[in-house]
């Protein structure tokens, strides 16, 4: 009996070492993966402000683009103000100039520079 009491207690005792050796194996993987976690999170970091440093480059550029674009449209509406008076004014003058030399005889003159 005592016999078999020691085999039992030496099962055990190679069980508990069998066990103790897997055990530190997972610690081992545990702290690896633990290692490769932190490189991860420390990538993502980086990652996380190169993507707003962009994000904040961007929204510049598109506020700097956007003032341009109002300029330049503001500087065309002024323009396109300029011109239709302008262009009131000429066709205004030409009235007159008709009226003066005849509105018939320039009537005459444009039928003749027609191509048939």
């Amino acid at each position: 009996m005592d016999n078999e009491i020691k085999d039992m207690l030496i099962k055990l005792l190679e069980g508990q070492t069998m066990l103790e050796t897997q055990i530190s194996g997972v610690k081992n993987d545990i702290r690896n993966n633990s290692i490769k976690l932190e490189a991860i999170e420390k990538k993502i970091d980086i990652i996380a402000e190169v993507q707003t440093s962009h994000k904040e480059q961007n929204e510049k550029s598109f506020k700097n683009t956007d003032s341009v674009i109002e300029d330049k449209t503001s500087l065309i509406e002024i323009s396109v103000k300029n011109i239709s008076k302008d262009v009131k004014e000429v066709k205004e003058s030409i009235e007159v100039l008709k009226d003066m030399t005849g509105r018939h005889e320039v009537d005459i003159n444009i039928l003749k520079r027609r191509p048939v």
